[in-house]
């Protein structure tokens, strides 16, 4: 019997894998707000600059699986108003001018920034590399966080949270979310001012999750284990899990953490000299 031979077609693998990150949710969820802004060079609010409500509910119709913006309350409807309570569109117009793709200009109408046609034009893997180094070294966390000032602290620690991706990384079952929180909460001093040490505790999960663990879920980098809790069935994250080719992106974001700290050593050292 004759020996077979089987030869990987690498080129026609990695075009599928790029493909199938072209086709990701998020991704044309991001493209579709892209696409939308272009067209109707929206003027963003006085106040807030933030997208009018017009074109907030717009953009929610375009998205692939639109969360309820709308809330009924005793046989009330109240409309939302204010983007920051739509968090997923609010997230995708913080990343879009995080990664350069979108600036608003001086007049804080809304238009294609310096890199628009360059991440259009890039194959799919690298389009989500870019998002993903984008939000986590240059979006504002401060804004993505509206309670407190916790998005501000824990990004100042972003490089020393950095490690915390490599480690999950490497970790081939669930991991727990109590236990990721409360690593991160000890070993980066994190603090948020609240009447009770539990309280505290819970809101620095929330931030935690909201901050590190929903962008990457959003990314389709972790998925989310839920459990439901209290009489009114809130559904809570008891743990999540490393994607298949979610360990490639974590790796990313360690190896360009590192390059980050490397310069800034090599800045301070120029300075102390």
């Amino acid at each position: 019997m004759g020996s077979k031979f089987f030869f990987l077609d690498t080129d026609a693998f990695l075009g599928d894998v790029s493909k199938r990150f072209e086709e990701e949710e998020f991704m044309r969820d991001f493209k579709q707000f892209l696409s939308y802004v272009v067209k109707h060079k929206i003027k963003l609010t006085p106040q807030n600059r933030w997208i009018p409500m017009k074109h907030l509910y717009a953009i929610n119709d375009l998205l692939k699986n639109p969360p309820q913006l709308n809330d009924a309350v005793g046989g009330k409807v109240y409309k939302t108003r204010e983007e920051f309570r739509a968090p997923r569109i609010y997230f995708i117009d913080l990343l879009a001018g995080a990664s350069d793709c979108i600036v608003a200009d001086d007049r804080d109408v809304l238009a294609v920034g310096p890199f628009y046609n360059r991440f259009l034009n890039m194959n799919g893997f690298n389009k989500k590399r870019w998002l993903v180094l984008a939000w986590y070294f240059h979006l504002d966390w401060d804004n993505w966080m509206p309670e407190g000032d916790f998005g501000k602290t824990i990004q100042e620690k972003n490089l020393e949270a950095v490690s915390y991706p490599k480690e999950i990384s490497n970790i081939r079952h669930k991991v727990n979310f109590k236990k990721f929180t409360k690593d991160l909460i000890e070993n980066l001093n994190l603090k948020w001012n609240a009447p009770s040490q539990s309280l505290a505790r819970d809101l620095m999960e929330w931030g935690i999750e909201r901050c590190i663990l929903e962008p990457l879920s959003w990314f389709d980098i972790i998925r989310f284990c839920h459990k439901d809790k209290g009489k009114f069935t809130i559904r809570k994250v008891k743990d999540f899990y490393i994607q298949p080719m979610g360990k490639i992106f974590l790796e990313e974001l360690v190896k360009m953490g590192e390059k980050i700290k490397e310069g800034l050593a090599k800045k301070s050292n120029c300075n102390n000299n």
